[in-house]
């Protein structure tokens, strides 16, 4: 009804599902209601466009996230490789792919380039965003490695300690379906995160 308000209850009840990414019915007290969030479902950014790229595009879209993906090779980074993403980006180089990509709290960024090079250099770039999320593909060697070079170059341990690597839940995963079920478990655990802050 025009003029209506809600009691301090009914507004309870309705921030409870406040954050939730589904439509739900509230009842409270003789009032119902039917609350649909409006909410940022969040944008993957996935540096390389190997074959643990094309089973996480599809993954990652299938629940939900936007999903980009960037690779300097446009025999890899192309729609007919990766049908299910919302947009596949060809850069120049990789040297300078992050700067302008509209990165914010809401962005996830995966980098599973195709070696230690290329990974070190995009998470270089990465490292200066605000990405809520940062994971990185590789063994704990692999991850020593690439420290070593950022520690170097003066990146704090701060900054580290934000990145996700190895990246993934820990489900003894080894083929590339099972590694980008992996990743995208822990995505979707980081946005529930980021989503109840």
């Amino acid at each position: 009804p025009v003029g209506m308000s809600l009691t301090a209850k009914d507004l309870a009840a309705l921030r409870s599902v406040s954050k939730r990414r589904h439509a739900q019915r509230i009842e409270s007290g003789e009032a119902a209601y039917l609350v649909e969030p409006v909410h940022n479902p969040g944008t993957v950014y996935i540096f390389g466009a190997g074959h643990v790229s094309q089973k996480l595009a599809f993954l990652t879209a299938f629940v939900g996230f936007h999903t980009v993906v960037l690779d300097a090779r446009e025999d890899y980074a192309n729609a007919e490789r990766f049908p299910h993403a919302d947009q596949v980006l060809v850069p120049a180089s990789m040297e300078h792919c992050v700067k302008d990509l509209p990165i914010s709290r809401d962005s996830y960024i995966v980098i599973v380039t195709r070696g230690h090079t290329y990974d070190l250099t995009v998470l270089t770039q990465a490292l200066k965003t605000d990405a809520g999320y940062i994971g990185m593909i590789g063994s704990r060697k692999k991850r020593e490695i690439v420290y070593l070079h950022l520690r170097r170059a003066g990146i704090p341990e701060e900054a580290l300690s934000r990145v996700h690597t190895p990246i993934g839940i820990d489900i003894a995963s080894e083929t590339p379906q099972e590694i980008a079920v992996s990743i995208v478990g822990e995505l979707i655990q980081s946005r529930a995160r980021l989503n109840d802050v």
